[in-house]
């Protein structure tokens, strides 16, 4: 029985993927899910506003540099450490399901002000 337990530890421990390191580089984590959520409400913005004649590209544009600037990060910054998150799947889904759920609490707290 005692192999079995121990059999079971083995096997489970080695399905356990571990996270790749994040280089030093990288924006990390917790901030690129702050800047990953400012975009897609900024998205969700700018293509309300091309809706009344606006051009969305342009809003985009303009609202991205603005995050950049407030999150105290360049384009080029962001888009290497994207394309970092981008090639380590595991990490862009941890980012996304804790983005999702803190896009969704927003989304009920802007409801409930209504």
């Amino acid at each position: 029985m005692k192999r079995v337990i121990l059999f079971a530890l083995i096997l489970l421990s080695a399905c356990k993927a571990k996270l790749p390191d994040i280089p030093g580089n990288v924006i990390p984590m917790e901030k690129m899910e702050l800047i990953l959520a400012d975009m897609h409400i900024a998205d969700a913005v700018a293509e309300t506003k091309a809706q009344m004649g606006m051009s969305e590209q342009l809003i985009v544009q303009e609202y991205h540099e603005q995050i950049f600037i407030n999150h105290g990060v360049t384009r080029a910054e962001f888009l290497s450490s994207y394309k970092f998150y981008q090639d380590n799947p595991k990490l862009m889904d941890i980012m996304y399901d804790k983005i999702l759920a803190d896009l969704s609490k927003r989304e009920q707290e802007t409801g409930k002000q209504k």
